[in-house]
């Protein structure tokens, strides 16, 4: 099955295009993310899921618990439940990545301040 991209969903800071929709088994998710230029999504974590992120375009600082990273095309994270992440896109092209979401039981993000 080919992904298809049917409703970009606008975020203020960063779009999310969700792909497979529906299709995936139970407890999986796949979405394309695009930070926008001179964009931050802000500290987050999510309760139950595993987060797996593909950089696929741009470069943006990507912190994951108490670390941050240089984030580029090519590069692999995972990011697992409890735990904190965010990204800052400081320059002027958006930030892309493939984002596979495991255990997932809807939006579980809980959003910190500031």
């Amino acid at each position: 099955m080919k992904a298809e991209i049917k409703n970009p969903i606008d975020r203020g800071t960063y779009r999310k295009l969700p792909l497979f929709e529906g299709e995936l088994s139970e407890g999986g998710y796949a979405q394309i993310v695009e930070v926008k230029p001179g964009q931050t999504v802000r500290k987050h974590y999510h309760l139950h899921q595993y987060e797996l992120f593909y950089i696929m375009g741009g470069e943006a600082r990507l912190g994951i618990g108490g670390r941050e990273y240089l984030a580029k095309p090519g590069d692999i994270f995972l990011v697992k439940p409890r735990t904190v992440h965010w990204v800052i896109n400081e320059k002027d092209e958006p930030f892309r990545l493939f984002v596979v979401k495991l255990n997932y039981r809807g939006d579980d993000s809980i959003w910190l301040e500031g």
